[in-house]
């Protein structure tokens, strides 16, 4: 059976990445830590499958795997609908709205239409407010924070807090563009520069969900400085953009009112070069004592998102990632890795086809006989010159992963099919990527296998390929096929979860 005649994907409800208990979901929200609780918003219709309008779903969690329901905090009302945003600890009570003690804010683009056409349509941005660890939520009386500019695509505020000049910093989406807002108070803001114009990646759709952080560079010189800002940016599909929505980063410095890119204007930077890393966003207020940069993305992407398998929900998050910088002959580039917490229960199934290190020569090699459902996997190989490999991680014919090595570099190919009887689905989810490995013969590989996606890093976490994937892995060998040449196992690594 080949994937062009296979039957039509269907939806299981994954193990360990978030789903809503019901209805329609996109983009993470509002993701910020407070006694204790990670707190996950994201952009919900609970009243369909598909895209309507727009509340804030909620759910939090004490250890980024299990995950709690919580009511609904933003609904919905004459101001309009709740679009993506942001939330903080208000810690010291700047905005006033909390009697001298802590409190979560919420900021988000209220999204309102004229009644005669859903086209036309004003962006604001707003405050919410909670009292009680994020239980109930009130609007602010004073919204919008922040007025229409007067053009329409003026959405996704991120807050964060600035040390070095001691103010709140409000990255805006607008247009192709990013807008950088200052506040002393929370609730009145200034408009202090724009970024983006000629920069990056640009496509027929705008720019969302931007984020703004700073982190630690490894491997930096002596003479470089040790940190690095980082602009995370969305770019959301346009009707002749075949990849579809895709996110991209910008690394350089920021100095409290603009964001200076230190590579070339042209160079695009790609988060995740697979299919299905959106609307990224990143915790704020972590401890001190953790000290790491942990973000989430909706794993789906918009040519398809509204017709991808569904059974009474539709979407998904990514599992949790750690962020970190590192340097790299071309630059300081994004490294990725799951969440510590994913291998906090684990158990550990050895991989007896592959006692490392094996070396093994043409044919189908089975690393493992019968894997799980959900599962976390790690491959440390070494292609001796003109060999060929492809590997199968439980997917069958829907996922196809090759590597070549031709005496100087290691080459990637890859490729996704899958139908679901409808036409946009149908055109759109088939994916084919090729790309260069810059680490010689070497490469380790680690994913983690859940129902409905598989998402997978390579080159030490430099480069990532998330995917949505509709095949059923339960029981399902992990399988080396050599085409071609001598490849060594060095180290294999197989987890049930």
């Amino acid at each position: 059976m080949t994937a062009t005649n296979a039957e039509p994907l269907r939806a299981q409800r994954p193990v360990l990445h978030f789903t809503p208990p019901e209805g329609w979901m996109n983009d993470p929200n509002g993701l910020v830590c407070f006694a204790g609780e990670y707190h996950l918003f994201y952009q919900y219709y609970p009243h369909d499958r598909v895209w309507g309008p727009m509340h804030w779903g909620h759910a939090v969690s004490r250890d980024l795997v299990h995950w709690e329901h919580l009511p609904l905090a933003l609904i919905p009302d004459e101001a309009g609908m709740c679009f993506s945003g942001s939330a903080i600890v208000d810690w010291h009570d700047t905005s006033g709205l909390f009697g001298g003690r802590p409190g979560l804010l919420a900021f988000y683009t209220v999204h309102r239409q004229a009644e005669d056409d859903p086209a036309d349509y004003v962006q604001e941005q707003c405050l919410a407010y909670s009292q009680d660890r994020g239980r109930s939520w009130q609007k602010y009386a004073g919204n919008p924070v922040i007025a229409s500019p007067g053009f329409k695509d003026f959405r996704d505020p991120k807050v964060i807090w600035h040390a070095p000049s001691r103010r709140w910093v409000m990255a805006l989406a607008c247009g192709q563009a990013i807008q950088l807002h200052v506040s002393d108070d929370l609730l009145s803001w200034r408009l202090a520069s724009t970024f983006g114009e000629g920069q990056g990646a640009h496509t027929d759709g705008p720019w969302e969900c931007p984020d703004l952080f700073e982190l630690p560079v490894e491997g930096a010189a002596e003479d470089a400085p040790a940190t690095r800002w980082v602009l995370v940016v969305g770019v959301c599909a346009g009707e002749q953009d075949d990849f579809g929505s895709f996110t991209q980063y910008f690394v350089g410095d920021f100095d409290g009112e603009r964001f200076h890119n230190e590579n070339p204007a042209e160079r695009v930077l790609l988060m995740d070069e697979g299919r299905d890393f959106y609307a990224v966003q990143s915790w704020s207020d972590l401890p001190a004592e953790d000290g790491r940069r942990l973000a989430i993305a909706w794993l789906n992407n918009w040519l398809y998102a509204n017709q991808i398998p569904e059974s009474g929900w539709r979407g998904a998050m990514s599992f949790p990632r750690e962020l970190s910088l590192v340097g790299t002959p071309e630059g300081i580039r994004m490294r990725q890795t799951f969440a510590a917490e994913l291998l906090g229960s684990s158990e550990r199934l050895s991989v007896p086809a592959a006692a490392p290190p094996s070396e093994f020569g043409p044919g189908e090699h089975r690393l493992v006989e019968a894997g799980s459902a959900t599962a976390h996997g790690r491959l440390v190989l070494e292609l001796r010159p003109d060999t060929v490999i492809a590997l199968d991680l439980q997917q069958g014919r829907q996922f196809s992963l090759r590597l070549s090595h031709d005496g100087a570099r290691l080459h990637l190919e890859h490729r996704r099919d899958g139908r679901n009887g409808d036409a946009a689905f149908d055109r759109h989810y088939p994916h084919r990527l090729g790309r260069e490995l810059p680490t010689g013969g070497a490469v380790t590989l680690e994913w983690l296998i859940d129902h409905g996606s598989l998402e997978l890093f390579l080159d030490g976490g430099r480069l990532s390929l998330t995917h949505l994937s509709f095949a059923d892995p339960d029981q399902r060998p992990v399988v080396l096929r050599v085409e071609a040449g001598i490849c060594r196992v060095i180290d294999a690594r197989y987890h049930r979860l």
